[in-house]
Formats: structure tokens, C-alpha cells, sequence
């Protein structure tokens, strides 16, 4: 839970590294969005864990070293805990580095996690937070990383071994070193020419900024019922209400959501178990937190959640990823709950979303064969023969058929053809190529690339 330290007056706080709290000089463009998204949840009295935010001032500085006080941030926190590191970007969608889960853990903290969660608890801690760090913070090769199978003990001395021979020196036990090197290996990979390449291109300026958000972590793991989720209200695809996401036992961070995962429903679903039938309370509560965050903070969110020994804790929230025809779906649903006025639910739907949703489509529970794939570059559905020439494609019009053109790329002269058809087909091409160009013109469904 939020602790608040009395060697830290709010008066005198730096408002560059400053413990989240309700009245932190807080904001989207210095700190970022999950950092300001931390503070509402804050304000709202929910279970988030203690978290000390970075501005991006601060985090430039680290990428050019100069560290902030690392004793002055672990004084926050209680000298037991672990931390984890998330970064905070103005826009979620600009990208940033990911997330560094359990650091602090070491060879004294693995013997005293030994003993009150378990040795298998505690060696899956240890090993999962060596990974990370050799792969992502030291920088070194992940095959010889990811090949150690995740099997207990041997599994744990192989790990350090072969961090000591590969970095050429024994893996890092002290905590401030630890929560420095992150970082600065988090603060330097977002200042790289590559990363800062993608985030333009996705609309981002050039002197866009980072922070970083050092947390107090929930572990997840223990004897009574732990593990992690993630949860929202509405379907991502429709926008439909409807409790989404899934929660892992015994787990930490999003694993609850990777592949082949024995994740359990979140509500009680006739598939298989879920976390309402396992943890009642925890659920009633999660749900409860869920509506208030959509009340009061106007949007539906993404909550990741972890549940340790039966009381939950709410790690972060974000807004949810959603489909053309949910963005729709999601405006109209918080205007007409009085959540947000009628005039901002139109602002908030983009003009191509509208594009997109006139367009003909493919029914979501319509059966369907799948026998390729390739790039979607101008929206629509579509059904008809294939033939493969423009003639071919103005005979079938002739005639009242519906057909699809098919080619291994289109030129000026299969323009007439496109025409014709219903939809278009390539086997070569990308986004910008002539047969995308074309469909997109004349509101045509084309698939490249094929």
C-alpha cells in the first residue's frame, strides 16, 4: 500500500523524484502517463503500491550520467522490499523500454524468501529478476539465458554462472546498484537512434521525454492465494461490456497473458475455473475498483493487478486498446452513462474510424476457412469468383457476378479491372504499393501481399 515517509515533507519534495502521493507536483508532460495515472489511482484511495516517479529531466540526466540520490529513493521504501521499474511516456503508444520486475533480490534476500515463501517461490524470483538483468540491463546474450530451463536450484547456480563468466564478474548483490544500472540501461534505450526512429513514426517529437516509475512490487507468489491478472470492462474488438482478461496463480506481471499459460477466467465461466470462484472477495473488490476508475477517470481502463495472500493490489492502469468499431462503441457507452458530455464523445472518435466502420465486414462468429494471409491495405469485405485479369473482371460485372481480381501485382492497366470487381488480391506489394494506392482511392477491400 501507499506509504507515506515523514523524512519527506511534501514542501520539501523534488519535484524531479518524488514519492506518488496526492499532492506531488505530478504531470502528464514531465512525468508521463502512467505516472499521472498512478497518482489519480492514488487519489482514489486505491490499494497501488508505493511508487516514486521520475521526470524526464531526471531520466535524461541518467541516460548522460547523472544519477539521481538511488539511497534518497530506496529510503521510500521498506528495506525488504522489491522494486520493479516501468516506464512513462507521454503517449502509451510510444512505446518505451519494458519493465524490470524484482530488483533488490539477491543472495540474502533468496535465503530469507527461502524461508517464508518457499525455496520453489523463492529460486523462481531470483532467476526470473537474473534474466531479466543479464538481458536486458548488462546486455548480454539472451540465448545463453533463455536456454536454462526454469527447473529449480541447478537451474539457479547455472544462471550465475554463467552471468560471472559472461560479464566477467560475480552478479551485483547490492540493491542501489542494481536499481541504478536499470536505470540507466532503461534511460539509455529509450535515447537510442533506433527507438527514438519508431516512436516518430508513430507521431511522436523529436525531444520526447521518459520517466520511469520505481514501485514497491506485490510479489505475487507466496503460501496463501497469490498471483497477477490484468481486467477490463468492455471487449477490446466490439466495445461491448463485458469482463475481459485473465489471471495467473503463483505468477507476476502480465504472465497470466502469455501463450499456453494455465490461466484461470476471471468470471465464473462454464470452460474452466476462474479467480471469482477462487477468490471471491478479491474479485468483488477488483470489480468495484474497476467501475470507480471508469467513473472518475472518464475512460475504460486496463487494470494489472496482483493478489497477494488474498488482498489485492493494483499495480497500474492504462487505457484500453480498442478496434475502430469499439472506439465507437466505448464513446457512445460513457456518454450515455453521463460520464462524459455527448460533444466529447464525438471528439474522441478519430474521422478514419468512422472510415473503417462503413465499410462492409465479416460478421465476428461467422465461420470462415482460412488459406492465406497478408496485409490488410484497404479496409472492406468482399465475395466473389477469383479471375485473374482485368477482362475477365469487366465479363463477370457484365454479367451480374460478383468476382475478386487476383494478380501477382497490378499496374495503370488492371485500373478498369479493379473497377469491375468486388475486392482485390496480390501476391506482392506492400502498404504503398499501386494495387493498396488504387483500393484505398476508390474504396475498394484489398489484401497485399499475400
Amino acid at each position: 500500500m501507499q506509504k507515506f515517509d515523514p523524512i519527506f515533507p511534501a514542501e520539501a519534495a523534488d519535484p524531479h523524484v518524488t514519492l506518488i502521493r496526492p499532492t506531488a507536483p505530478i504531470a502528464t508532460p514531465t512525468h508521463g502517463g502512467r505516472a499521472k495515472c498512478l497518482q489519480r489511482l492514488v487519489r482514489l484511495d486505491l490499494p497501488v503500491p508505493c511508487t516514486v516517479a521520475l521526470s524526464f529531466r531526471t531520466v535524461h540526466g541518467i541516460a548522460h550520467g547523472r544519477m539521481p540520490d538511488l539511497q534518497g529513493i530506496l529510503r521510500h521504501f521498506d528495506a525488504n522490499a522489491l522494486l520493479c521499474v516501468r516506464p512513462s511516456s507521454e503517449d502509451p503508444d510510444w512505446g518505451g523500454p519494458g519493465s524490470i520486475l524484482n530488483i533488490g533480490m539477491n543472495d540474502a534476500r533468496y535465503v530469507d524468501l527461502s524461508a517464508t515463501l518457499g525455496t520453489d517461490a523463492a529460486t523462481s524470483l531470483y532467476l526470473r529478476f537474473i534474466k531479466s538483468y543479464a538481458i536486458h540491463v548488462a546486455r548480454l546474450d539472451p540465448d545463453l539465458f533463455d536456454s536454462i530451463a526454469d527447473d529449480g536450484r541447478q537451474a539457479l547456480s547455472e544462471a550465475l554462472m554463467t552471468y560471472e563468466e559472461e560479464a566477467e564478474e560475480p552478479f551485483p548483490q547490492s540493491p542501489e546498484r542494481q536499481l541504478g544500472e536499470v536505470l540507466r540501461s532503461m534511460a539509455r534505450a529509450w535515447e537510442g537512434t533506433t527507438a527514438r526512429l519508431l516512436r516518430e513514426a508513430k507521431g511522436a517529437p523529436v525531444d520526447a521525454g521518459l520517466g520511469l516509475v520505481v514501485q514497491e512490487m506485490a510479489l505475487g507468489l507466496g503460501m496463501g492465494e497469490c498471483g497477477s491478472g490484468v481486467l477490463q470492462l468492455v471487449n477490446s474488438d466490439t466495445g461491448a461490456l463485458q469482463i475481459t482478461g485473465r489471471y495467473l496463480s503463483q505468477s507476476q506481471g502480465r504472465d497470466a497473458l502469455q501463450r499456453g499459460a494455465a490461466s484461470l477466467f476471471l468470471e465464473c465461466d462454464p470452460r474452466g475455473p476462474s479467480l471469482e470462484e477462487l477468490a471471491p472477495e478479491a474479485f468483488a473488490q477488483l470489480k468495484a475498483d474497476a467501475a470507480l476508475m471508469r467513473r472518475k477517470l472518464r475512460a475504460e481502463m486496463q487494470i494489472e493487478f496482483t493478489i497477494e495472500n488474498g488482498h489485492l493490489h493494483i499495480l497500474d492502469g492504462v487505457r484500453v486498446r480498442r478496434s475502430s468499431r469499439a472506439s465507437v462503441r466505448i464513446a457512445v457507452g460513457l456518454a450515455l452513462d453521463g460520464i462524459i458530455p455527448p460533444q466529447e464523445a464525438l471528439l474522441r472518435v478519430e474521422p478514419r474510424a468512422l472510415s473503417e466502420l462503413l465499410h462492409r465486414q465479416i460478421a465476428e462468429d461467422a465461420p470462415r476457412d482460412l488459406i492465406g494471409k497478408g496485409i490488410a491495405a484497404s479496409p472492406g469485405a468482399a465475395t466473389g469468383r477469383i479471375v485473374f485479369s482485368a477482362a475477365e473482371a469487366q465479363s463477370s460485372a457484365a454479367r451480374g457476378e460478383a468476382c475478386v481480381l487476383v494478380r501477382r501485382e497490378t499496374s495503370p492497366e488492371d485500373i478498369r479491372g479493379m473497377h469491375a470487381a468486388s475486392a482485390c488480391l496480390t501476391e506482392r506489394g506492400g502498404i504503398t504499393s499501386h494495387a493498396a494506392v488504387i483500393g484505398r482511392g476508390i474504396g475498394l477491400p484489398c489484401v497485399v501481399g499475400a
